[in-house]
């Protein structure tokens, strides 16, 4: 079964307001509140693991490749530092 991570949407506990993971079977819904205080969450995407002649961590083997890597800034957006597939930058939606 797959690892989900989860985060909160707005303010929540300490549990979700730092996110968690779920393992939930494919066909399971989303969760859409915090177990623990019923805030609302959110899936969010996390680094896929990736085996074999992929796992790499040299930046010239990924471009060799023609992967893109993204690295988190400080303020929580993601910059690309390989590649030149997507945005040069994600930015982290504004909290309301």
């Amino acid at each position: 079964m797959p690892l989900y991570d989860y985060a909160a949407v707005g303010k929540g506990c300490p549990k979700c307001r730092n996110g968690f993971e779920v393992v939930q079977k494919l066909a399971e819904p989303r969760l859409k509140k915090c177990p623990a205080c019923k805030a609302p969450v959110e899936r969010v995407i996390s680094a896929a693991a990736v085996h074999g002649k992929y796992s790499t961590k040299s930046d010239s083997k990924l471009k060799d490749l023609g992967l893109t890597k993204y690295v988190k800034t400080s303020d929580g957006s993601y910059e690309r530092t390989v590649g030149g597939g997507g945005p040069k930058m994600i930015r982290k939606p504004e909290d309301d």
